[in-house]
């Protein structure tokens, strides 16, 4: 496998096929597909995956144009949750909540909320022009809009 093939697989970023940004995990089930999902007056349509990674590591904290960013996470034990982390952080989530308690005991930062499922991260992200989450792919819950996630 040639080497900017095997960073893609490895990464596990992929389109689909109608254009939405998706992210999906390398091992294990890939069909298991996260989508990230911003307020539909959000002017970005595309992001790469260091830019995620940084955006839920709290390291960027404002869109351009200086709004805040206010990133949404899922609950530790939802299968999104770990597709997501191993595909943006390359980790697992119990490797991404060690970097949240170093974070958090040294004074640098927060974790971003966590909330239970899809649906509500699709509720806050519609009610947050800032926000920004990741949900399930399939279909795409109303009021928000995907974000196209490139390598």
């Amino acid at each position: 496998m040639r080497g900017s093939a095997r960073v893609l697989l490895s990464l596990a970023l992929f389109l689909t096929p109608a254009g939405r940004g998706s992210i999906a995990q390398a091992a294990g089930d890939v069909n298991q597909q996260v989508v990230i999902i911003v307020h539909p007056s959000n002017p970005s349509v595309e992001l790469t995956r260091a830019q995620v990674a940084e955006i839920f590591r709290r390291l960027t904290t404002e869109w351009p144009g200086h709004s805040p960013i206010h990133p949404v996470d899922q609950s530790s034990d939802s299968t999104t949750r770990q597709v997501f982390s191993r595909a943006v952080f390359a980790q697992d989530v119990s490797a991404v909540k060690s970097y949240w308690l170093h974070e958090i005991y040294s004074g640098r930062a927060v974790p971003p909320p966590e909330v239970s499922d899809d649906n509500a991260v699709a509720r806050i992200v519609r009610s947050d022009p800032g926000a920004i989450g990741y949900v399930a792919s399939g279909q795409l819950p109303n009021g928000v809009k995907a974000i196209r996630v490139v390598p």
